[in-house]
């Protein structure tokens, strides 16, 4: 279990290393089979010592960014990340300057390395990589040519820059419609998961969000707070002043426990007028006493109805169970807590019970009765 708690909780955090290591793999294919197929081919000496010196420096900087990223440190990485991209830059520009200059093909890696680094970019950042390719790799062709003493084609040099900004456009292109599209997916499928009237989570991702704090619970040894509350005599409110009204109760009582609980709460509407909260890190008697101020905080809010001239006291009671120390089971404890308040609505409403206290309340409302007979 803690193996898969483990999991759950890092795996946004790996996410940028596995990248990594794939663009890593694709390093070392491009050091050790494509770029000594571009020295085969090239009129450069095979045992060219400005090309194996350039070939030790990048075989040494690929095993050190191996062993970093095989560390797992995501902060380290993310230091290095952009400085990687732009070494590899200068390390195929540097091998352009011994395999031909302007008369070889691989400068077709410097494209595939801005593909790679716009993956997790923004526009600006493919922009300005593209900037620096084009003016190294120019820069680069420019003294080759000189070096060699022959006259520099501009006009091929100029189709080599603007294939790789084209290339960039296009990578660019890409990524826009990529996040556009994530972006979009995410506001359906957080509107798929909202109820609508009030703005809390609804049914449809409680399954999901119980199992994640659960094991949350699991992996940090910490409580985890069941809290469900049902308005109270809500159906005759309804039938009194009209469903605007009662819609209007519902969006009122789920504002008052979004302001009196913490950004890590899950607030839900569990259905109807019946909501829960899932209170992560707190003992039993602080998550009651959370479930009484927003119970009090809907006793003290006085309900205008009709045209404004009516105002109606509403009450709300509330169950409270927790995981694990009512049940190892989470859906028990949701169960438990469920009984917890349907045992506040038996005793008089407008309270809260943890479950732990129905017996303890039976037990004293059994020797009131009692007394009362012998009496």
């Amino acid at each position: 279990m803690n193996d898969i708690i483990n999991e759950s909780i890092k795996v946004k955090r790996m996410k940028g290393i596995r990248i990594n290591k794939d663009y890593l793999y694709f390093k070392w294919i491009n050091l050790l089979f494509v770029i000594p197929l571009f020295l085969v081919v090239s009129d450069c000496p095979l045992f060219s010592t400005g090309f194996w010196l350039t070939f030790i420096a990048a075989l040494t900087y690929n095993i050190f960014l191996t062993v970093m990223v095989s560390m797992k440190r995501p902060r380290c990485i993310k230091k290095i990340i952009n400085l990687m991209f732009y070494l590899d830059i200068f390390f195929i520009c540097a091998f352009s300057l011994f395999l031909g200059g302007i008369d070889s093909d691989i400068y077709i890696i410097l494209i595939f390395t801005i593909a790679y680094f716009g993956i997790n970019k923004d526009v600006t950042a493919i922009v300005n990589i593209s900037i620096f390719t084009i003016a190294l790799y120019s820069f680069t062709i420019i003294v080759s040519q000189a070096y060699a003493l022959e006259q520099i084609n501009f006009l091929k040099l100029t189709l080599r820059d603007l294939y790789i900004l084209l290339a960039s456009y296009g990578v660019a292109v890409v990524v826009m419609q990529v996040k556009k599209y994530d972006e979009m997916h995410k506001r359906e499928f957080k509107l798929a998961r909202t109820d609508k009237l009030t703005g809390l989570a609804n049914r449809h991702c409680l399954d999901q969000k119980l199992e994640e704090e659960a094991l949350y619970s699991e992996y940090s040894k910490m409580p985890l707070n069941v809290l469900m509350f049902d308005l109270d005599n809500f159906k005759k409110f309804n039938d009194t002043y009209g469903h605007v009204w009662g819609d209007k109760l519902l969006s009122i009582f789920g504002e008052i426990i979004m302001q009196s609980i913490r950004k890590t709460d899950i607030p839900i509407r569990y259905g109807g007028e019946e909501f829960m909260i899932l209170i992560r890190d707190l003992d039993l008697e602080k998550a009651k006493s959370i479930g009484d101020r927003i119970r009090r905080q809907l006793e003290n809010q006085k309900i205008l109805t009709g045209e404004g001239k009516e105002k109606v006291k509403i009450t709300v009671s509330c169950g409270v169970a927790q995981f694990p120390r009512h049940s190892d089971d989470i859906k028990k404890v949701v169960d438990y807590a469920d009984q917890a308040l349907y045992y506040a609505k038996e005793i008089g409403k407008n309270i809260v019970v943890s479950y732990d206290e129905i017996g303890k309340l039976r037990e004293a409302v059994q020797i009131d009765i009692d007394s009362y007979l012998r009496n």
